[in-house]
């Protein structure tokens, strides 16, 4: 298929000459770049985690007070959101110790975990976030809304990075 070339009118060709006639190009400046707002990130050695899952048998702690009030009527929405529907209890663990790391990096509060209605994820998730290896990343955990999932869902309540100085 041949383009063909769009011709302009000479009427509007010559308008267009006409307000051009003054203009001059701007006098280049020379750029100072700007500073970033955040410092560069350095990569600091993450704890140690275990590689597969610890079977503690206290489970990761409720969370409470007002963001749980707020959990409870739906009025917070999470940052994050992970479905572990059709993993292995390895490649799960796994995925979800890599989200939940990601997530904190990331300064997100709250993220969302499925898990599905029934089966071993949703036994063994408040399991797994209640192994003393990960008191670091999780502050809490709370059955999901109805409208992020209900009982094949959790909140996780993140805790805040530090950085060492």
């Amino acid at each position: 298929m041949s383009r063909r070339k769009k011709t302009v009118p000479e009427e509007d060709a010559a308008l267009f000459r006409t307000a051009l006639k003054d203009v001059r190009p701007l006098k280049k400046r020379h750029r100072i770049p700007a500073e970033p707002s955040k410092p560069p990130l350095v990569f600091l050695p993450l704890p140690h985690f275990p590689s597969e899952p610890g079977y503690s048998e206290r489970p990761a702690p409720s969370i409470g007070g007002h963001p749980d009030a707020h959990l409870r009527r739906g009025r917070l929405d999470p940052q994050a959101r992970l479905d572990l529907h059709g993993m292995t209890q390895s490649a799960a663990y796994r995925t979800l110790l890599k989200f939940l790391i990601d997530a904190q990096m990331q300064e997100k509060s709250l993220v969302l975990v499925i898990t599905g209605k029934g089966g071993v994820l949703r036994e063994q998730l408040p399991l797994w976030l209640g192994q003393a290896d990960l008191k670091g990343l999780v502050a809490g955990l709370r059955e999901a809304h109805v409208k992020h999932g209900g009982a094949g869902a959790f909140y996780v309540l993140m805790r805040k990075h530090r950085r060492s100085r």
